[in-house]
């Protein structure tokens, strides 16, 4: 199954598959390099001309607005070839690797939504090397492998949601997103909290992780400041206590946030 878009030559075998760059890799980055928009370490799909009303051509000279297409696709790079194929396995490989890589990776045929980095470790803040590649895609092999069906999704959407979430522009976007993906965990990780601002707690004394001070419980035990922003989002239409866009939190959620997922 060819997939994208990844720039990296590096081969990896493992025990029943491997993942390698495809023969055309040096052309496609080179096509990459010269006709691709990007920014900071995002793809941006081509620009499009937005579309005037009859009565807007009539009135106003200037052109439609140009922005960048929302759903755009891009040449795989790289293959990854099982010694038994499963499509839904490879899927979920491919998808593993991207985790891996710090990037989000689809197969041949899928469309990317919004932005998506091409400069590796942007989504996870972690650059591999040696034989971490190898070891960590065996390790989610075997889990798929051993896994019960409704736990593969589950980990296929905590790590589709991780990935994607972040090609969002606004921050209360994000920050929604990568609460998802804390209730992903949450739900796979087979704990119990009380109540809902309890679950960063409970996974942190599981894992063995340090959660920043906006997670920890306050002196009812029934609410952080995680939870609290996360309910007025959620069911209030509020970000930082006012109108969503109105403010923006103190704490740096898009950073230290995923730093607790990854």
């Amino acid at each position: 199954m060819n997939f994208g878009f990844l720039v990296d030559k590096k081969e990896i075998l493992c025990q029943d598959f491997r993942v390698s760059p495809l023969p055309d890799i040096d052309d496609t980055l080179t096509k990459f390099h010269e006709g691709i928009n990007v920014s900071k370490g995002w793809i941006y799909g081509p620009e499009v001309e937005l579309s005037k009303s009859f009565m807007e051509q009539k009135k106003f000279k200037l052109r439609g607005p140009i922005k960048c297409d929302n759903y755009h696709g891009l040449k795989p790079t790289h293959e990854i070839i099982m010694s038994t194929p499963d499509d839904e396995h490879l899927r979920f490989l491919i998808l593993a690797y991207g985790f891996l890589q710090g990037v989000y990776l689809i197969p041949e045929g899928n469309l990317y939504f919004n932005r998506t980095p091409y400069e590796r470790g942007k989504l996870n803040g972690l650059l591999l090397s040696g034989d971490d590649y190898v070891n960590g895609m065996e390790q989610i092999h075997y889990f798929y492998l051993n896994a019960k069906p409704k736990d593969r999704k589950q980990i296929f959407a905590i790590l589709h949601w991780f990935l994607i979430g972040q090609s969002h522009e606004f921050p209360w976007e994000i920050f929604d997103s990568q609460y998802k993906v804390l209730d992903g965990i949450y739900k796979l990780s087979n704990v119990k909290a009380p109540n809902h601002a309890s679950r960063p707690v409970k996974l942190a004394e599981k894992y063995g992780i340090t959660i920043p001070s906006w997670a920890e419980l306050r002196e009812s035990k029934k609410e952080s400041t995680l939870s609290v922003l996360r309910n007025e989002l959620v069911h209030e239409a509020k970000y930082a206590g006012e109108p969503i866009g109105y403010a923006h939190p103190k704490d740096n959620y898009t950073l230290e946030f995923l730093s607790i997922l990854s």
